[in-house]
């Protein structure tokens, strides 16, 4: 069974009732076996319960070429007497309008003081004139040291699950460096990875949604981590140290500076672990970094007077707040080595910039976009933050029905022949365009996809159309099926069903986003049977799909591990096919090559190398991290131009049995290094 992550909460099991006539929790254990005085857990409580904050949001979100109201509840607390709440940045962080409960269930309006999203911390601040007179002064809770915090003490998870009633759940502290397994995707805010900073605090006192921001406590009745998410049976919370840091700078500045030097950083290889630091996975183009003369395999043993290491993911967070954490502007000396050899660098650190712009309604072109940053620009492999980049499509608007249709993704550069740097210019010249009411109005649109320039003509200000209409391009969902013929289906305890059993979800495809798994049995779509019973049917799923046009959302019924489920995906235009390309199976890393496809933007990008078409679950290739899409540049220190060169390389490590195959890999747009560690019979 999967690993399951979730943003936390706490509908709980054991909620500890914070009324004077309420029963008595049974006191958990310590670490020296001591039951903990029920006294000492009541005035713990009564230190924080009053100072907690159920809130409300109201938020929007680019989805379906709009912004789409949604409606959110979340746990805070109150840290400072004039009314600053701090609770996560996936709780208010997006938040339109905000009210919150206060402990004695006064409703109070607030507004965002500042967010963010890479340690997924914000604050608010209550209308302190709606404050009601027997709550001033405010209560507050205070941060305690998580320095002193060690695994086995115990602590309280406090907070409202569910949008209940504010609660508290018992446990103890499980791990004091908890990051998520390597087979989950790691949890990202407003596109920035929250564990590249944070490495939570895993407890068992029990949390469910909704618990999301509420604080943890110790026996001191101090704050010691903010909740934020569930793995597995355990808790994450985000340490008192961080916490404390995120929250001032907020209140003060609005938001957090950080320092870049443009390098992605990952543990040392097993094969490499001689000596202590820190390996450069990629260098950024026209980074500090870069400019210093550092290097892919460059192996970092200080960092501005501090001795680094990461030999394992969990010491990569210390690593990336001593970096991020450093004055902006400041010029730091680096101690690296390569090839075995000793070299020191010096660079000025510059200021980080946001992931990701916000995203803006343009409802003539029926679309949501969003300015580029410096940092989405690098990824894009762009010198400049020209342009506007689509995050979402109507289906009905005039993007979608141009030929070729706009993709959210794509760049835009030029609208009526006139270049676009920023939305303002876009906005600009959309209202010339239909100056005086006009609408339908055909416009030339240059945009970037995947590196090449195209141009469409897209009708602004187009009328709504919903018709399924017959020329609609093919539509596509990214997953290959068997049909369930009549004695799979008994074999299935599915006798008398219809259908088709997914045997591949293909990579990148909007079918993976929605969950698709291999195994799952797909039953029904959009209300309708798929009558598939015999080989011979195989076609009729695929005939079905293509009754639709590409960017509508169909629901799915599936059956996945004997429970019935949904899957709400939009379809995609049919690609078109690979098979003219050569591919290369290897039985024993359990991984399937091809030649690059020069049809493909993402592999046209690569002069050499070659192309990893899939990867088993579970083989040597997927437990060194090797994934389906990536593009392999080097194998052991070798550059790969061909695939029959790889494939003649793979064959001589097989007869060589090496304890180690190290990969230099190409991971979307930047690259890493892969080690597989083979067990050979």
């Amino acid at each position: 069974m999967k690993a399951s992550i979730f943003l936390s909460a706490a509908l709980c099991a054991s909620t500890l009732s914070l009324s004077a006539q309420a029963p008595a929790p049974a006191a958990a254990a310590s670490k020296d076996n001591q039951r903990v005085d029920q006294e000492v857990i009541d005035e713990a409580i009564a230190k924080v319960y009053p100072a907690l904050a159920r809130i409300h949001v109201i938020m929007e979100r680019a989805r379906g070429g709009r912004m789409e109201k949604a409606g959110g509840t979340g746990s805070g607390t109150i840290i400072h007497p004039d009314g600053y709440i701090l609770t996560n940045h996936h709780v208010a962080g997006e938040g339109t309008r905000l009210w919150v409960r206060l402990s004695n269930k006064a409703k109070v309006d607030a507004t965002l003081v500042g967010t963010d999203p890479q340690t997924d911390l914000c604050v608010i601040k209550l209308n302190m004139d709606q404050v009601p007179d027997d709550m001033k002064p405010l209560p507050v809770a205070e941060f305690g040291d998580f320095g002193t915090l060690e695994v086995g003490d115990t602590v309280m998870a406090m907070g409202s699950p569910a949008g209940v009633s504010q609660s508290v759940t018992l446990g103890v502290v499980a791990n004091l460096e908890m990051i998520t397994p390597d087979n989950m995707k790691p949890l990202q805010q407003k596109g920035e990875k929250v564990g590249d900073l944070v490495r939570w605090i895993g407890h068992d006192a029990v949390i469910y949604f909704g618990n999301s921001g509420g604080p943890l406590v110790n026996l001191e009745g101090k704050i010691i981590g903010i909740n934020e998410i569930g793995l597995g049976s355990l808790g994450g919370a985000i340490p008192a140290d961080i916490a404390a840091y995120v929250a001032d700078e907020l209140i003060k500045h609005g938001r957090v500076r950080r320092s870049s030097i443009g390098l992605n950083p990952q543990p040392q290889l097993e094969s490499q672990q001689k000596k202590q630091g820190v390996l450069v996975g990629a260098v950024l183009p026209g980074s500090p970094a870069e400019k210093a003369g550092l290097k892919p395999g460059d192996i970092i043993t200080s960092y501005d007077g501090k001795s680094v290491n990461a030999s394992a993911r969990e010491h990569l967070p210390v690593f990336n707040r001593l970096v991020l954490g450093t004055p902006v502007g400041k010029e730091v000396s680096i101690a690296y080595l390569r090839n075995g050899k000793s070299g020191t660098v010096k660079l000025t650190t510059e200021e980080r910039s946001a992931a990701i712009g916000g995203d803006a309604h343009l409802p003539a072109w029926g679309i949501t976009a969003r300015d580029l940053t410096e940092r989405s620009a690098t990824a894009l492999g762009r010198d400049n933050t020209d342009g506007v980049r689509v995050s979402s499509i109507d289906k009905t608007g005039g993007a979608a029905s141009a030929k070729p249709a706009l993709k959210p993704g794509d760049l835009i550069l030029s609208v009526d022949g006139k270049s676009v740097a920023q939305l303002s210019d876009v906005e600009s010249i959309t209202s010339k365009v239909l100056a005086g009411g006009k609408s339908g109005i055909d416009t030339l649109v240059e945009f970037e996809r995947g590196g090449e320039l195209l141009a469409t003509v897209v009708e602004l200000g187009k009328e709504p159309n919903d018709s399924k209409s017959s020329a609609a391009k093919r539509a596509w969902l990214g997953v290959k099926t068997q049909v369930i013929t009549r004695d799979l289906a008994s074999a299935l305890n599915l006798s008398g069903k219809k259908g088709v059993r997914v045997t591949q979800v293909i990579p990148g495809t909007l079918a993976a986003e929605a969950g698709f798994q291999k195994g799952d049995l797909i039953l029904k779509l959009d209300g309708m049977v798929i009558r598939a019973e015999r080989e011979r049917d195989s076609e009729v799923f695929d005939s079905m799909i293509r009754e639709y046009p590409s960017g509508e959302k169909v629901e799915f019924d599936l059956i996945r591990d004997g429970k019935e489920m949904k899957i709400t995906c939009e379809l995609e235009t049919a690609p078109v096919p690979t098979k003219e390309y050569r591919k290369v199976t290897n039985n024993t890393l359990e991984l399937t090559l091809r030649e690059l496809a020069k049809d493909q933007p993402e592999e046209a990008e690569v002069s050499k190398g070659v192309f990893v078409e899939a990867v088993e679950n579970a083989g040597w290739a997927a437990l060194g991290g090797l994934r389906g899409g990536d593009i392999i540049l080097e194998i052991d220190g070798q550059k790969v131009d061909t695939l029959e060169q790889i494939e003649a390389e793979l064959d001589k490590i097989e007869k060589e049995k090496r304890d180690y195959i190290v990969l230099f890999v190409k991971k979307g747009k930047l690259t890493r290094f892969v080690e597989i560690h083979p067990i050979w019979n």
